[in-house]
């Protein structure tokens, strides 16, 4: 390391030494955690994908098309997020003061870069790892393709490391090539197998050797070009980072979710001159162009907010496909939704902050809130139903016939996924009881209830999503139960 550098970083890190003893604390929680928490799951995942049906459903065409798909998203995913968020940034001061020097971005934000990439590549290549020895462990691939699986995870998730810092080092041409990605995603979800290339990204019978070196090739290219992106960040741009990303961290740690992710909040960019009111309209239209010229003027986030929920449709195709993987593909499909609806419920969130029972616009305040549910309840389903419908007459990822679409799934599912979302506007301050102590003779149960609390309208969103894919429909009328007890509970103590 620089020696001005470690200079810097010894003094801004003397400002608040951390004790021998917390740090052995944290190391302590963190082994409990893995033992209690992480074993467990690790082995229950294990136990799921080694079931034969399931591997088997894991390399069939469906798995294959499905892998590409995601890691083509993945990447356009990093590139739109280094936009925001790059793997350069700092705690304000210190962004600033290392940003002000004439030290060259690869030596002060070069280790902490590597630092990044090394760890979506540990995830890719440990994941890639995990579900290769599940496929060998039944016999259905090689130990060799097993093993060449995983050095293409670890590779794929390099390359997301460097789409994430290429997203902060160059922006404009980040999103450009973002849209290329997607438009990618999208041609292999329609192609499936038939695409030449589409096993490059997931375990097949050999162990994909072409794959690997152009992935290699690839990531070669890119450790090579790392320290010109790193000198190309403007100082401007990792202090505007540094800084949003410290309030978001604040509002993270306080538990409030919403606030953290309002803090990057897309800001208007077009449509200034589009009339967002209507004069003597009647309620229904006037909130709804309202709403949907607000969209409008993010088309960012517009357009994000469509190809995410473009793509839960696909995921409800896929589940429709593979009965051994419907309940995730349900859930991921239910996740999909709620990040993309967040484009059209802008103005749910400001009901739900204006909502005193004193009326600002001469509707009742339950009145406001339903007109404002109308945009994102019929964006939503439209998008889904029109990608489901779509998806399933081309045959999806390549059946050798259209398959059916499952219609009710992608009209029930975006609904409750609304309702989970405006539940979760009006959720309000924590309980006063959650902040309460509670020793028992597990521990004290109470941070637990509280992130269940903060997270409530996301897992409960993909409880739906699950129930959905696996065709439960009265599990998903027990999850949308649930959902509207909270959405009147909350609506009631809303003052």
């Amino acid at each position: 390391m620089n020696p001005r550098l470690r200079a810097a970083t010894t003094i801004w890190r003397g400002r608040q030494p951390r004790a021998v003893g917390d740090r052995a604390y944290i190391a302590y929680s963190l082994v409990l955690f893995a033992l209690i928490v992480g074993a467990p799951v690790l082995r229950a995942a294990w136990l799921a994908v080694t079931v034969r049906t399931t591997a088997t459903a894991m390399i069939d065409p469906v798995g294959t098309a499905t892998a590409t798909t995601v890691v083509l998203a993945a990447w356009a995913t990093a590139l739109m997020v280094g936009r925001s968020r790059g793997p350069a940034v700092a705690a304000p001061f210190l962004a600033h003061a290392l940003t002000s020097s004439d030290l060259p971005g690869r030596t002060t934000f070069g280790r902490q870069t590597l630092a990044g990439v090394a760890v979506l590549a540990a995830v890719g290549g440990g994941g890639a790892a995990f579900l290769g020895a599940a496929s060998a462990s039944v016999g259905l691939v090689a130990v060799g393709s097993a093993l060449g699986f995983g050095v293409r995870g670890l590779l794929i998730g390099v390359l997301t490391g460097l789409c994430w810092l290429f997203g902060q080092a160059a922006p404009r041409a980040a999103a450009v090539l973002a849209a290329v990605l997607g438009l990618g995603a999208v041609a292999i979800a329609f192609l499936g197998p038939h695409a030449a290339l589409s096993a490059w990204a997931w375990v097949t019978p050999t162990p994909g050797v072409p794959g690997i070196l152009v992935l290699g090739a690839v990531a070669v290219v890119g450790a090579v070009v790392m320290p010109w992106l790193l000198d190309r960040i403007r100082g401007v741009t990792i202090s505007a980072q540094s800084a949003q990303w410290n309030v978001a961290i604040a509002h993270a740690v306080s538990l409030d979710f919403a606030a953290a992710s309002g803090s990057y909040q897309a800001l208007p960019t077009a449509g200034r001159r589009l009339h967002a009111i209507l004069d003597g309209a009647v309620p229904v239209v006037m909130v709804s162009v309202r709403d949907a010229v607000g969209a409008v003027r993010t088309p960012a986030r517009l357009v994000g907010g469509v190809l995410t929920i473009a793509a839960a449709g696909l995921a409800l195709v896929l589940a429709a496909q593979s009965a051994a993987a419907a309940p995730l593909l349900g859930a991921v499909a239910a996740a999909l939704l709620y990040v993309g609806a967040g484009a059209s419920t802008r103005g749910v969130q400001h009901v739900a902050q204006v909502s005193r029972d004193q009326p600002l616009y001469g509707f009742s305040d339950g009145s406001l809130l339903l007109l404002h549910c109308i945009f994102p309840v019929a964006f939503s389903v439209v998008i889904t139903l029109a990608s489901t419908v779509v998806v399933g007459a081309v045959g999806a990822v390549g059946a050798a016939s259209p398959v059916a679409s499952p219609i009710w799934a992608a009209i029930a599912l975006p609904a409750v996924v609304v309702a989970a979302r405006v539940s979760n506007a009006l959720r309000g301050p924590s309980p006063l009881f959650l902040m309460t102590p509670a020793p028992s003779a597990v521990g004290d149960p109470m941070p637990l209830l509280r992130i269940l609390w903060a997270l409530d309208a996301p897992l409960l969103a993909i409880l739906a999503g699950s129930a959905a894919g696996a065709g439960s429909l009265p599990a998903i009328v027990a999850v949308t139960v649930v959902i509207a007890l909270f959405l009147l509970f909350r609506w009631a103590r809303r003052a």
